[in-house]
């Protein structure tokens, strides 16, 4: 499911730019500690995927930065212009960039509190999805890392019950998008018609293709995260369901508008977190 090869230049070129801008800045910072993660990661799954449609409104470029300690972060930091006053916002190359530091420096495990920045930042999992990610080769050479589509969903449950608390909706629509490519990818529908835990999945939920691919998604997140990133998981999902139900949706290819069939989405993609939790 995940070939980035063959990736037009338009969604590489920034991201090639802004990591050539960074490194001589950091001698602790290779290309290889660089995930792409956000809708930039979004944008090239769903390019990878064959969707042409436009996806969810933001463009935004994220970086995460797989740090052994602040060094790294604070010589960045005085090395371009901050933007607004998140703290870890940059102008790189004519590029607005958030920065999102992890690994060494979390404190606690999950968190991690730049030095520019007054609270500290949810990395929830982003070691698990970053030790998972696949290799992401630039133009310029340099080669970073980019989350498979479900370390990307993985990180998306965890936005997602974070600003749903605050009635902030954006992240269900990425939620729907990947549920839609899961549903709309034949390599999926291979793994369901041709292994033996897929036609369990698929028997499981009725042939019901698209409820067995968001279970099968729920089993690849779970996966990717581990048992105990899981198991924090589930003591908080679905978070608002009653809001997820209403904003899981995206326009640009055909989606339920129907409430009962989203939701029986949602509870097919729990189901498949659940089974690995057990």
């Amino acid at each position: 499911m995940d070939d980035l090869s063959n990736l037009p230049c338009d969604l590489l070129d920034p991201v090639a730019r802004v990591v050539s801008a960074l490194l001589p800045h950091a001698d602790d910072l290779q290309p290889e500690d660089v995930m792409l993660v956000g809708a930039v990661c979004r944008d090239l799954h769903h390019h990878a995927l064959g969707h042409r449609f436009a996806a969810t409104a933001t463009h935004d470029l994220d970086l995460a930065l797989a740090l052994p300690s602040w060094d790294a972060f604070r010589a960045l930091a005085a090395a371009f212009p901050r933007v607004g006053d998140t703290g870890i916002r940059f102008r790189i190359a004519d590029v607005i960039v958030d920065l999102l530091p992890f690994g060494a420096i979390e404190d606690p495990e999950g968190a991690a509190q730049p030095p520019t920045r007054g609270e500290s930042l949810s990395v929830w999992a982003f070691s698990e999805i970053f030790a998972d990610a696949l290799p992401l080769p630039l133009p310029t050479g340099a080669t970073v890392r980019v989350p498979t589509v479900a370390g990307y969903a993985a990180a998306k449950l965890a936005a997602w019950l974070d600003r749903s608390g605050w009635h902030e909706s954006k992240d269900a629509a990425d939620l729907a998008l990947v549920l839609y490519w899961y549903s709309e990818s034949s390599s999926v529908h291979d793994g369901l018609y041709e292994t033996e835990d897929g036609n369990g999945i698929l028997i499981a939920e009725s042939t019901d293709l698209p409820l067995a691919a968001a279970r099968l998604l729920g089993h690849d997140i779970a996966t990717t995260i581990g048992p105990t990133r899981l198991a924090e998981l589930l003591a908080r999902w679905p978070g608002d369901l009653r809001l997820l139900v209403q904003e899981l949706g995206f326009a640009g290819a055909t989606w339920p508008r129907d409430a009962g069939r989203r939701r029986a989405l949602i509870d097919a993609l729990t189901r498949g977190l659940v089974d690995r939790d057990s």
